[in-house]
């Protein structure tokens, strides 16, 4: 499961055979996995709903500060 495999939970779900295909191919042209793929766009989906990546902000003061 990568580097997240302690902190990880598996997600089964069902695609369309387009959505797998295109899933597919756009791995094998980056040279990536599926599920990367998938993980990513999820990543990308949760960072848009709150606005933004939840990663910490350096400030001028030297402070980390998390959404």
């Amino acid at each position: 499961m990568g580097k997240d495999g302690r902190d990880a939970e598996r997600v089964t779900t069902t695609l369309t055979k387009r959505q797998k295909a295109e899933l597919d191919r756009l791995a094998k042209a980056q040279g990536v996995k599926v599920a990367w793929l998938v993980r990513r766009a999820v990543e990308m989906y949760l960072d848009d709903a709150v606005g933004g990546p939840m990663l910490p902000l350096e400030l001028e003061g030297g402070e980390d500060v998390k959404r």
